[in-house]
């Protein structure tokens, strides 16, 4: 027996869909459709580009349209799917539109038939259901990449999180936790600017300067967590994102600054990479 779900992960510049089977917990990897997508198109076409690529997945198993569960960035009301996403250089063209009424018309689906959830929250599902989370009742979900996302389980409640904004420095958590502060801190001390995080971290192993960063990055780190998550004592905290691939270069630091605050919770890789917001987002029609 199985439930098919089409799990859907929009990101700023892409937008992954697979059927998910919620009674087995796994993904159906012959109906994986993942396209590239410009953030700035007018509300038609980024609506269309969703609808199309939920369609093919759909098509690859020879069904019709049916449940989909939405992980997309916010701000966002996913009860009502109104998109508040402004000023931040991605679909702007949705900004106070009805999504969920917009995407049910296009695919030909009653608007019920589509559910949403903050990615950071649906990441942290798919965890838990059927990743490095499994098990656990008191969690915190991170993702370390752009931006720093977040989402906390605890008392038999998912809560999307606020990591990106608490108070860290005189200023947000967000400013000293992203890819963005890594390529920042290394240009400032060597002047060289880099492509991304990846090529930072290549560089660690030889780059005396490029080691640094990520230690005061995880540094930077493990103040916030103990700041924010003291109270909660969560049991585990997993770390998606692409940052999290450099886990050796960051993590020892942040665990030595959680311990010497006397805290005792453990940290973890996610088990599932992309495909924990799938999976969490397939699980909302559970």
């Amino acid at each position: 027996m199985e439930k098919l779900v089409a799990g859907v992960d929009i990101g700023g510049t892409h937008v992954t869909v697979c059927l998910v089977d919620t009674i087995n917990g796994r993904l159906l990897n012959d109906t994986y459709v993942r396209i590239g997508i410009d953030p700035s198109m007018g509300k038609e076409a980024v609506i269309n580009a969703w609808a199309s690529v939920i369609g093919q997945s759909f098509n690859k198993a020879q069904l019709p349209v049916g449940q989909v569960g939405i992980a997309m960035p916010g701000p966002f009301d996913y009860e009502n799917g109104i998109s508040y996403i402004k000023g931040l250089h991605k679909y702007e063209s949705l900004y106070g539109e009805n999504v969920k009424a917009l995407l049910s018309e296009e695919l030909g689906i009653s608007a019920s038939q589509i559910k949403m959830m903050n990615d950071a929250s649906a990441y942290l599902l798919g965890e838990m259901n059927c990743g490095a989370g499994a098990g656990f009742k008191n969690l915190v979900g991170i993702t370390l990449g752009t931006g720093l996302g977040s989402a906390a389980y605890y008392n038999n409640q998912l809560e999307d999180g606020d990591l990106y904004c608490t108070e860290f420095n005189g200023n947000k958590a967000e400013d000293f936790i992203s890819a963005r502060w890594l390529l920042k801190d290394y240009e400032s001390r060597t002047g060289e600017k880099l492509g991304g995080v990846k090529e930072l971290a290549f560089r660690v192993e030889t780059d005396a300067i490029a080691k640094q960063v990520f230690q005061h990055f995880g540094q930077n780190l493990g103040r916030v967590l103990v700041q924010r998550y003291s109270a909660q004592s969560p049991e585990i905290i997993i770390f998606g994102g692409n940052i999290s691939k450099a886990w050796d270069a960051f993590i020892p630091e942040a665990m030595a600054v959680v311990r010497a605050a006397g805290k005792t919770f453990s940290m973890r890789p996610a088990q599932l990479g992309e495909d924990a917001a799938l999976i969490g987002a397939s699980y909302l029609h559970t």
